[in-house]
C-alpha cells in the first residue's frame, strides 16, 4: 500500500490518502477503518435515468463518494472489503445521506477481459454460464470486455492459452507460485 497523503493531528484526528498496490492492502484498510470514520473512494454506482419521452433506462457509472462508515466487513479468503455508509457529499449521481457500499472486489481487478467467443458456445452449461457471469461482472465493475472470434488468429491464440486472459489494474496474487510450491513436495 502506498501512501500518498498523511496529515495527523496530536488527538490522532486527521486523514490519509492511501492507493492500495495489490489484494492484502484491503486487510491492511481494514484494520485501519473504524465505525464513524469517513471514507472518500472511487466506485461505480447504479444511476437510473428518465428520458424527455418518460422511458427510464439505467447505466453504472464511476463516480467518488464520502461515506460516513457505519459497517466494515473483510472476506479474509478473497481479500475483499465491503464498506457501508451514508452519503456525506451529494454529487449529481447520489443524494446525501443516500446509503452506497464500497466493494479496492477481487474483480475490480480486472481492467481489460480478454476472452474468445468459443466460451459462449462451451457444450458444458456451468462452464458457458460462469464466462457470463464473469463478462457482466466485469462490465458492472466498470471494466472492459473484449470479445475474440475464434475464426480470426488472434482468437485462435487466445483459445490455445486458455480462451481468457486480462490486464489487471493492480497486482493479484501470482497462482503459479502456489502450484509450484506443491508439485516441489511431491519430488
Amino acid at each position: 500500500m502506498k501512501l500518498l497523503h498523511k496529515d495527523i493531528e496530536k488527538d490522532n484526528a486527521g486523514q490519509v490518502t492511501l492507493m492500495p498496490e495489490e489484494a492484502e492492502d484491503m486487510w491492511h484498510t481494514y484494520n485501519l477503518l473504524q465505525v464513524g470514520d469517513s471514507l472518500r473512494a472511487s466506485t461505480i454506482r447504479k444511476v437510473q435515468t428518465e428520458s424527455t419521452t418518460g422511458s427510464v433506462g439505467s447505466s453504472r457509472v464511476r463516480t467518488t463518494l464520502t461515506l460516513c462508515v457505519e459497517t466494515i466487513d473483510f472476506d479474509s479468503q478473497a481479500c475483499q472489503l465491503r464498506v457501508k455508509g451514508t452519503n456525506l457529499e451529494e454529487n449529481q449521481y447520489v443524494k446525501m445521506g443516500a446509503y452506497h457500499t464500497i466493494e479496492a472486489a477481487e474483480a475490480l481487478a480486472i481492467d481489460t477481459l480478454l476472452i474468445s467467443d468459443n466460451l459462449f458456445r462451451h457444450q458444458d452449461v456451468p462452464t458457458r454460464s460462469r464466462y457470463v457471469r464473469l463478462v457482466d461482472s466485469v462490465r458492472d465493475n466498470g471494466g472492459n470486455v473484449r470479445i475474440f472470434s475464434s475464426l480470426h488468429v488472434s482468437g485462435e491464440q487466445l483459445t490455445q492459452l486458455s480462451g481468457v486472459a486480462a490486464m489487471l489494474r493492480f497486482p493479484i496474487a501470482d497462482l503459479s507460485e502456489e502450484e509450484d510450491g506443491s508439485s516441489s513436495d511431491e519430488d
